[in-house]
């Protein structure tokens, strides 16, 4: 026992010449501390009154030993809220899913149309797409199609990692410039882990002298709540939103007596967690003009980039890449100071064309519940080169960048931000590819304040270095109407007007709309559409009039999938699905998360489009729609799914072959309660119930019951049964014949 409370555990103790003596393994698996330089008894042992802080005292007839220790002599017990150590199974069926949104146009005797489509095949080793546009009738009949990325990844989700061979964007830091590359890559991945948050978070712990409750509150919410024992304890990982706060530390000892202690914090999304690490390799070949045209492959260039969680407060990282004729390197850190805010910086040097240069990022932040402000700024000298630069991009000279935030409580909120770009006119490599430098300084502002269901939202633009024409103020009001329907009127300095309607479409069978009429002193512009979401897709028609050229719109988004030898129409799948089969009954109501989203074909099976990837997705039926004659082993299934991919959910279902028999002894009276009824054909033992009722499964066309009598007696029965679907057949009376001695 350890001051007065019970550990539940055995341990090894010698008593020698009055000093009681145990190993240090025995020692500290008591939440005891032991020094590393203590001294050692022979056989390994440590001397208890070596300890300080420590006193002891043995009950050798009832085999107790009660310690009693200072809080500097107790270990801390630790809470983890989070552990990262969790192995968990993740399935995924085998298939291949095919998302198409296809737009038709029809404008003065003229029809167009374009289209994507996303192709996918997946298998639990792994997913191959292929990303693709299409156009037609796109200008004087010329048709295109326009590859976009085509890849095979795999991701391990007990490494956190990611392997993708083909089409990719390279990894990138604040101070980077990724580029689409065609190649192998391997990088750290998260969002496998989707439960973790992967920045430091707050730490908080005390003591206790009894066994106690300790509830922490972030900002006022709960976030985590334990029992601990006597003694010091640490609650690491506390799960708290990012920005400034207030940690509120409540321990409530067996009689209600409480302590409360207040700490801040402050917790940013831009750090790692000590001794959490991420990193990207890659290397291919540069994808130019990707997104208009299919191939056209730029030079050869690898990248690596790399970033560890050092201490609590500090997170290093580093980038290196390179292509013929240049190469860059860099490294720098994100930072919180105390619990004011987090700034960041970075240096770069590259060398290309014989010439070295260099660039320079730094920027800070800071983030309450009130308020928030940021800046930051990358700088490049004139000779500084990437792999960007030498594959058609310019050269990022000045970036300035600023934002702030302000809650006003009841009076809204308000918001700024400014951006400011120098970029160097790239390269002329090839015809797809621009050469014009771009120079941009544009300040923007918001407000926005909404009371009950009506918003009012004001915005101003002013852009320094175009025309003064860019530079306008919006005045906005927007009433909400229902849960999914809103309408919207709003006016600008520039004299254009607008008015909008709307009602969004969420679940199938929903109806839903726009409208909008826009008037300024050039044109008017005029559109409506209505939308329906069905099972297998989401349809669109409408009308778009600008300056008086009219044009007739049509839509349809959905996808078709191939799983487990079926063809299934859907909306369109953003992330997992699943394929629920529910052989041999049909038209069962499938729940997700205990909503009812549907109910399964006549052959048993329905595709739920919406699951989330890497989670824990709760699929279920309601058991009431089985029929009476079919077993349903179990309701509810806990799914987590791999990312784009299909998993099928099969939930054990049988013909039960079964009937409530009615059974009477020679004299026609019931069988008496608590006999059993044994199937001889399959062994099977049932029990007989109230007026000699017994339930009986796995029924052949000829069967024969063997009934044991509570006196010890036995009787037989033989009966004939003919399988009704759908229905439970009651037998009977059935004969029992008794055996003679």
């Amino acid at each position: 026992m350890v001051n007065g409370q019970d550990t539940g555990k055995l341990g090894e103790f010698v008593l020698r010449h009055g000093k009681l003596q145990a190993s240090a393994e025995t020692l500290r698996d008591a939440r005891i501390l032991v020094p590393e330089d203590i001294h050692i008894q022979p056989e390994g042992l440590v001397a208890l009154s070596d300890l300080s802080g420590l006193t002891w005292k043995i009950d050798q007839a009832k085999q107790i030993l009660e310690l009693t220790a200072s809080p500097a002599r107790l270990s801390s017990t630790a809470l983890q809220v989070n552990p990262w150590n969790i192995r968990r199974k993740i399935e995924s069926g085998m298939g291949m899913t095919l998302n198409y949104d296809a737009v038709g146009t029809f404008t003065n005797g003229q029809a167009g149309g374009t289209s994507s489509f996303d192709f996918r095949s997946f298998s639990r080793w792994g997913i191959m797409s292929s990303d693709w546009l299409t156009s037609e009738g796109a200008s004087a009949g010329q048709n295109l199609a326009i590859r976009l990325d085509s890849a095979y990844t795999y991701a391990d989700i007990n490494s956190l990692r990611r392997y993708t061979l083909g089409d990719f964007i390279g990894g990138g830091l604040s101070w980077t410039r990724p580029v689409h590359l065609e190649g192998a890559q391997i990088r750290s991945d998260f969002s496998t882990r989707p439960d973790l948050i992967t920045f430091p978070m707050p730490a908080i712990g005390g003591s206790t002298a009894v066994p106690s409750t300790v509830t922490v509150l972030a900002n006022g919410n709960v976030v985590s709540s334990n029992q601990v024992a006597a003694g010091p304890f640490q609650i690491q990982q506390l799960p708290v939103i990012s920005g400034a706060g207030t940690l509120t530390l409540t321990v409530t000892n067996a009689l209600g007596q409480q302590v409360t202690l207040n700490q801040p914090f402050y917790a940013s999304s831009t750090l790692l967690a000590s001794g959490l690490q991420t990193y990207s390799i890659q290397t291919g070949l540069v994808r130019r003009a990707w997104g208009t045209l299919s191939y056209e492959d730029g030079k050869t260039a690898g990248s690596a980039l790399y970033r560890r969680g050092l201490s609590r407060w500090f997170t290093v990282e580093g980038a290196a890449e390179g292509t013929p004729g240049a190469f860059m390197a860099g490294g720098g850190g994100t930072a919180t100071v105390g619990h004011l805010g987090a700034v960041n910086f970075a240096v770069a040097g590259s060398s290309a064309s014989g010439k070295s240069g260099a660039q320079y990022s730094f920027g800070a932040q800071r983030v309450t519940r009130a308020y928030s402000f940021g800046g930051s700024a990358v700088l490049a000298d004139r000779n500084y080169r990437d792999v960007a630069s030498m594959n058609g991009t310019g050269v990022y000279r000045k970036q300035i960048g600023a934002t702030a935030t302000l809650g006003l409580k009841r009076m809204g909120s308000v918001s700024a931000a400014y951006a400011g770009l120098d970029q160097d006119a790239p390269p002329v490599l090839a015809p797809s590819v621009s050469s014009t430098a771009t120079h941009s300084k544009i300040l923007s502002a918001n407000y926005f304040l909404q009371f009950h269901h009506i918003g009012l939202f004001a915005a101003a633009y002013r852009n320094f270095v175009g025309t003064s024409q860019n530079n306008q103020i919006q005045i906005g009001l927007m009433v909400f109407l229902a849960k999914q329907r809103s309408a919207s009127v709003s006016g600008t300095t520039g004299g254009s007007e607008q008015v909008q309607v709307q009602q969004t479409v969420v679940y199938i069978g929903d109806w839903g709309y726009q409208g909008s009429v826009a008037v300024d002193s050039s044109s008017n512009h005029e559109f409506g559409e209505a939308q329906y979401k069905s099972k297998v897709g989401l349809f669109s028609a409408g009308v778009d009039s600008l300056a008086g050229v009219m044009t007739g719109r049509i839509e349809d988004q959905g996808a078709l999938s191939f799983v487990d030898g079926s063809l299934f129409p859907s909306n369109y799948v953003y992330d997992s699905f699943g394929i629920v089969d529910t052989t041999p009954a049909g038209h069962v109501h499938v729940l997700q998360e205990n909503r009812d989203i549907g109910t399964t074909n006549r052959a048993g099976k329905m595709l739920v489009p919406d699951m989330r990837s890497f989670e824990l997705n709760r699929i279920g039926v309601v058991a009431s729609d089985v029929p009476p004659d079919v077993t349903l082993a179990v309701d509810t299934y806990q799914i987590r799914p791999q990312d784009r991919s299909g998993v099928v959910i099969k939930f054990p279902m049988r013909f039960s072959y079964g009937a409530l028999l009615k059974l009477v002894d020679e004299s026609g009276a019931s069988i008496p309660l608590g006999s059993t009824a044994t199937l001889m054909a399959t062994g099977a033992a049932y029990p007989v119930g109230y007026d000699g009722e017994a339930y009986v499964e796995n029924l052949s066309p000829h069967n024969e019951l063997r009934v044991k009598l509570p006196n010890e007696r036995v009787c037989t029965v033989s009966f004939d049964y003919k399988r009704i679907p759908g229905e439970l057949l009651t037998i009977g009376p059935l004969r029992c014949i008794e055996k003679k001695p």
